[in-house]
């Protein structure tokens, strides 16, 4: 919703107040302050229905019964330059995460890995704000995604950079691709190793993952091969022998890629997410590397406190976007 929603009266003591917006959400919300005719205007992504996450990492509670008026937020298209560092983070990041096939249209990245991740088996439209470039006009160009995909009976996916590709987002929309959701591209410099306590738990770190953390991840050949094309670090985390979390830090040129972050489920809400999490931040720099990244769903709001509390911050949106039959 791009309009201002406003509130016409409070709701009353028996009706729970609504979230002001869907959470995960980028919203603009003006709240009345207690006793005082004045208001509160915050901008950020709604973590739940009384907190907004501010770009500078930092949250804000509010009471949702004061909330006067709301609006979603879009994303603003960028400048060219900042343009020319999102893609050049994003080649980063596929390097990190490398495809068995990429085919190109122009500049376009036509990626395939088996069906193996959304992000290894997607296009990327380099080159540029509006659709990139693909150097045939955009409808043959789509056209040409559709059906490499096809002869590979696989759905057809874009990445979309919602503040480069607005046009192509428009284009391919109307031809029944959908969005599977907001993803949050994140970044942090690493100035010094971080202090953690392991206490009663054991760190292995190997160059190739065990027999454990594929069990954990449910992985297969596919995933193996694609995640062994890149040099990295595989960590594990146990507790009495017992692998309750992992990691993978993949090193591209002067950044490392963290992705593969998992606790199992019955060990959640334990602080297992964060160790793991600070063990890979001193693995990274331990590499003699100072830049990380990662991509979270923007409605992955636990994982993203984590992060945001160790110093990660947004550095762009993109979402997949699915060919829908």
């Amino acid at each position: 919703m791009s309009e201002i929603s406003a509130a016409l009266a409070p709701p009353t003591p028996s009706t729970p107040p609504t979230p002001p917006g869907p959470i995960g959400a980028r919203v603009s919300i003006r709240v009345q302050l207690p006793g005082q005719d004045g208001y509160q205007d915050l901008l950020g992504y709604l973590e739940a229905g009384n907190q907004v996450r501010r770009k500078d990492g930092t949250a804000a509670k509010f009471d949702p019964a004061r909330v006067v008026a709301w609006r979603q937020v879009p994303i603003t298209p960028t400048k060219s330059e900042s343009a020319s560092v999102i893609e050049s983070l994003e080649k980063i990041a596929q390097q990190n995460w490398m495809p068995e096939k990429i085919e190109e249209i122009g500049s376009w990245q036509l990626r395939s890995n088996r069906g193996f991740s959304f992000r290894a088996n997607s296009t990327l439209p380099l080159g540029g704000k509006g659709f990139g470039a693909p150097g045939i006009e955009l409808n043959q160009a789509i056209s040409k995604v559709i059906d490499f995909y096809t002869d590979l009976d696989q759905p057809a996916i874009f990445q979309i950079l919602p503040s480069i590709h607005q046009e192509l987002e428009r284009s391919i929309k109307a031809l029944g691709f959908r969005s599977k959701g907001e993803v949050r591209f994140e970044t942090m410099r690493i100035d010094s190793p971080l202090i953690y306590d392991l206490k009663d738990l054991q760190l292995l770190t190997s160059d190739y993952p065990t027999d454990d953390w594929f069990s954990l991840h449910g992985d297969d050949e596919t995933a193996a091969e694609l995640m062994l094309r890149t040099p990295s670090k595989y960590l594990h985390l146990y507790e009495q022998s017992e692998l309750v979390a992992t990691s993978r830090a993949a090193f591209t040129e002067d950044w490392a890629g963290i992705s593969r972050v998992r606790v199992r489920q019955e060990k959640q809400g334990q602080g297992f997410g964060r160790k793991i999490m600070l063990a890979t931040l001193n693995e990274i720099n331990n590499n003699g590397l100072e830049n990380a990244f990662l991509q979270v769903e923007s409605e992955n709001v636990n994982a993203l406190a984590i992060y945001h509390s160790l110093g990660f911050s947004l550095h762009h949106y993109l979402n997949y976007s699915v060919l829908e039959n």
